[in-house]
């Protein structure tokens, strides 16, 4: 604590205003707000959210056409591909191993790789099939890969991943009927979300990212070039608009 003290009296190693072209912000350490020496709070938090200072999170129209072809892509060679049947194995492990779920009310307190555990078990709750997570690391490689605006940084495709199978089953959902007060059948709901941030997103990217290098390694160029053949090479913001078979 004393350490973390003299670092933010210190006046000297850090800028006075955010890096980010555009911001005029001052940096946290400027501000005295934390130790970020050369961003302010709000792009310390958007790199919180979405892997990046200034990138967002690609939405699931985005991914759909790459994550269309990374599919039709693995469907035939799942069980003949040895890295590819290595990379399936391990994830169901790794989904058998994430041990059991929580609701999303429940998990303010939890230490982050916990919180990736029970988002992973989540996902295992769910049904969702190892082969959508091969699919997923795929589709968000591919796209980072083609798109000329893309931050190309390990960080960021590591929290691009997380934050496609986060979405799959991130939430609690619980109804209750009931009888109101003139005899009518009525139901209550509630709708929870945990955080989709930080290091949570961070540490279930980089378990399941992990497993999948051989079959990025082989297979990347094989499902771009799937994607390109269905759909054409089209910058970011026209690949929400692509048909998709």
């Amino acid at each position: 604590m004393r350490s973390i003290r003299t670092r933010l009296k210190a006046t000297e190693g850090f800028a006075s205003r955010c890096a980010i072209p555009g911001c005029r912000n001052p940096t946290m350490r400027a501000a005295g707000i934390g130790l970020a020496a050369f961003h302010c709070r709000k792009h310390i938090e958007h790199k919180a959210r979405h892997g990046s200072h200034w990138d967002g999170t690609y939405s699931a129209a985005e991914l759909k056409p790459y994550l269309a072809a990374a599919t039709s892509y693995l469907r035939p060679r799942a069980e003949s591909d040895r890295f590819i049947k290595a990379a399936l194995n391990a994830i169901s492990l790794l989904l058998e191993e994430a041990g059991p779920t929580e609701i999303a009310t429940r998990l303010r307190g939890m230490s982050p790789r916990r919180r990736a555990r029970i988002a992973l078990a989540r996902l295992r709750v769910a049904g969702i099939k190892p082969e959508r997570f091969v699919a997923i690391v795929l589709a968000v490689t591919a796209l980072i890969e083609e798109d000329p605006d893309s931050h190309r940084t390990k960080e960021f495709r590591t929290v691009q991943i997380a934050k496609a199978l986060h979405r799959l089953a991130s939430g609690t959902h619980k109804r209750w009927p009931f009888v109101d007060a003139y005899g009518r059948k009525r139901q209550t709901e509630m709708h929870a979300f945990p955080r989709s941030s930080g290091q949570v997103l961070r540490i279930m990217g980089r378990a399941v990212e992990g497993l999948c290098e051989w079959v990025i390694e082989k297979h990347l160029p094989g499902v771009l070039a799937l994607k390109k053949k269905r759909y054409g090479q089209q910058p970011r913001c026209l690949v929400a608009a692509s048909p998709v078979r």
